[in-house]
């Protein structure tokens, strides 16, 4: 594992440790969590259960109250139990672990005699995977929400960054097909360049196609055309300015804003970081240089000095 994602991942668990995430059927999709593969383990049984939350501290789990795991911790709270965790990797294979716990809490889940919530304490720090996942999820989404117009610039550069195969793209008007030219986007819009008239444009209904080539993943980005004005110098383009339809933007493409945005940050505070090295080092060499040169100086002023003491006559 590199250095950076062993900051990353320490950085995670110290600011994220004590938040929880609901997994319900969007965020489970994209934590790429197979919730059929959740498991409780206790004195060498296991059974399935439905992971209700989690954070890097704790889970809460669904489980029936017909089934052995539930009579087993009604029986003894302190058993030895544990949840087994399992996530789908970029290639579709699946990433299993367990976390060992201790019961906190039993009770009915949502006042029903067959099913009943369980809370579980992690006994030591998790794995590695899910404070990367968990952590990640929940600073996309923060970033989400306090960074959301913070514009990229489309490029060479950002597009490599961002795994977008190319600028130019489609958007659907009304339903219709137009080919784009990417200019810039961020959490929550774009802007982009097409033919057509202003005018006709403004407040339209539009759906953004996006193609990230690291997921191989083709994405809708539902929004509306806020304004719209001429390209300078043309009648017949435009320049649209999109707002994403917040309930509607795909977690992929919130990924791929954050990790270019907390990528740029990092290459900024290297820089930072590189550009103070470099000068603390030309002032060393500087100081270094000075002393040297009143050394060279003093030792020129003793050497005179004996020669003078030496002759005297001479001197005078």
């Amino acid at each position: 594992m590199s250095v950076a994602t062993s900051h990353h991942i320490s950085r995670y668990y110290d600011y994220y440790r004590d938040k929880e995430i609901v997994f319900t059927k969007a965020n489970l999709k994209s934590l790429r969590i197979d919730p059929r593969q959740i498991y409780l383990k206790s004195n060498g049984g296991q059974w399935p259960c439905i992971i209700n939350s989690s954070s890097l501290q704790q889970a809460k789990v669904i489980i029936g109250t017909s089934s052995g795991i539930y009579t087993t911790v009604q029986k003894n709270r302190s058993a030895p139990i544990s949840i087994r965790y399992c996530f789908f990797d970029q290639n579709n294979e699946p990433i299993q672990f367990s976390v060992n716990c201790t019961v906190i809490d039993i009770k009915p889940f949502q006042d029903s005699n067959e099913l009943a919530l369980v809370t579980l304490s992690f006994t030591q720090r998790p794995p590695d995977d899910l404070i990367l996942r968990i952590g990640e999820f929940i600073e996309v989404n923060e970033n989400f929400q306090n960074r959301k117009e913070e514009r990229i610039a489309i490029n060479d550069n950002s597009l490599r960054l961002l795994s977008i195969a190319k600028e130019e793209s489609y958007i659907f008007i009304t339903g219709v097909p137009r080919k784009c030219i990417l200019k810039d986007i961020s959490f929550g819009g774009a802007k982009a360049m097409l033919v057509g008239i202003p005018k006709f444009l403004e407040n339209k209904a539009v759906d953004l196609r996006l193609f990230f080539i690291d997921t191989n993943e083709k994405i809708s980005l539902p929004g509306v055309i806020k304004n719209s004005d001429f390209l300078p110098g043309r009648k017949d383009i435009s320049i649209v300015h999109i707002e994403f339809i917040p309930d509607e933007i795909p977690m992929t493409y919130k990924f791929h804003i954050n990790s270019y945005i907390t990528s740029y940050q990092k290459q900024l505070i290297q820089n930072q970081i590189n550009n103070k090295a470099a000068e603390e080092k030309a002032e060393a060499a500087a100081a270094a240089k000075k002393a040297a040169a009143e050394q060279k100086t003093a030792d020129a002023q003793a050497v005179a000095a004996q020669q003078a003491a030496a002759n005297p006559t001479a001197a005078n």
